[in-house]
């Protein structure tokens, strides 16, 4: 784009010089010993931000084809699998599990609120028969981590697997996957990765992969997205692909994770995310928004922000955003639909560049728009008690 506007969406997100660097440079040759070693670097840094010993797969595809793939490969027609319900991506992996025939077992849950185990528990216990769990950690529709560690402790209790949708999650604050025994995590690389959309990234630990191939004969899982075929192909040395990887986007994403992990630290980056997070929430409030989320749930990738009173619809704060700064934020759907603004925190939009322009001008929307008084600098009220992480 010639007027490229700043990414306050939850994904894509804007990313940061070394990556684009990476992006715009002569496509790869996916055997070219080079790429091959980066590209198993990439690997290996990917185990670290995931925290894990197991295997981590990147295919060509958005997250939700890692989302697919995880389900695909971990049940089947006919499996009995507790789903969380309580957003918009919650919605979306229900939808997943009902494609393939599984009998989804729903939690219900409001949205903007973390799942009540209380209520997880209850149907557990009328339903001891479970094949598996399955959550969005993070749920990008409403800004609320789910408790992922103590649902996935609630699996392990029944001998039955649990399945995380990470995608909004992962990278953006502390996942520890081997520690939680999370059996099958998928994440793509346009969130907190803060790579371009085009990578679905999956791991899957030994008691995952036991199911695999213990359903591998009976389950209809088709070909690419399918752990079994990925496994077999990792055991290629020769071609370790099921098929020619995505090499540009890989290059791109390896640059990313190089900047995160060597020059932020990942404790580092979490702590921008965090810092962002506060700020905004902080900032936000002080001008009249509400949050949706409380903030012992609240995520630490993406904000969501009741209607202030003043406005007739959320899409004016929009539009005034888009037209008058270059700046896009996002709404939402569902229940949500026109009362509420997501503000993500991920890629640049956790940097104090862009923070500070953002809070700034959606004061200058309620003075001008709306005349409400509100003084020069109200909404950067979190700055005074926050360091400045990057």
């Amino acid at each position: 784009m010639a007027n490229q506007p700043k990414l306050f969406t939850p994904g894509p997100v804007d990313v940061f010089e070394e990556t684009l660097a990476a992006l715009g440079n002569p496509v790869p040759y996916m055997m070219h010993p080079e790429w091959l070693a980066a590209q198993a670097e990439t690997g290996q840094m990917l185990k670290r931000v995931f925290q894990t010993e197991n295997s981590v797969f990147v295919a060509t595809s958005p997250g939700s084809g890692a989302i697919e793939t995880g389900v695909a490969s971990l049940f089947q027609a006919g499996d009995r699998v507790v789903a969380v319900r309580n957003g918009m991506f919650a919605e979306r992996l229900i939808q997943i599990l009902n494609a393939y025939r599984c009998e989804v077992i729903a939690v219900e849950g409001p949205w903007g609120r973390a799942i009540d185990l209380d209520r997880v528990a209850d149907i557990l216990r009328q339903r001891p028969d479970i094949d598996g769990i399955a959550v969005v950690g993070n749920e990008t529709g409403t800004g609320v981590r789910n408790p992922i560690r103590e649902l996935a402790q609630m699996a392990h209790e029944r001998d039955a697997p649990i399945f995380v949708d990470a995608v909004s999650g992962m990278g953006g604050y502390e996942i520890p996957t081997d520690k939680w025994g999370l059996d099958v995590v998928a994440t793509s690389s346009n969130k907190a990765l803060e790579m371009a959309p085009g990578l679905g990234i999956i791991s899957a630990n030994a008691r995952a992969w036991e199911i695999v191939e213990r359903k591998t004969p009976t389950a209809h899982r088709g070909w690419y997205y399918n752990l079994h075929t990925w496994r077999e192909a990792l055991e290629r040395p020769a071609f370790p692909f099921p098929t020619t990887p995505a090499t540009t986007n890989i290059a791109g994403l390896h640059a990313s994770l190089k900047r995160i992990l060597e020059v932020e630290t990942l404790e580092g980056h979490w702590a921008r995310y965090a810092w962002a997070q506060r700020v905004v929430r902080t900032g936000m409030a002080a001008i009249g928004f509400e949050t949706l989320a409380p903030d012992a749930v609240a995520s630490p990738t993406v904000s969501t922000f009741c209607k202030h009173p003043a406005l007739g619809a959320i899409e004016e704060l929009r539009d005034y955003l888009r037209d008058q700064h270059n700046t896009l934020i996002s709404t939402s759907g569902g229940p949500l639909l026109g009362q509420v603004a997501r503000i993500s925190h991920m890629g640049k939009a956790g940097t104090q560049e862009y923070v500070v322009p953002l809070l700034l001008a959606v004061e200058e929307f309620l003075r001008t728009q709306k005349g409400i008084a509100v003084p020069l600098g109200a909404s950067l009220v979190g700055l005074e008690a926050e360091a400045r992480w990057y």
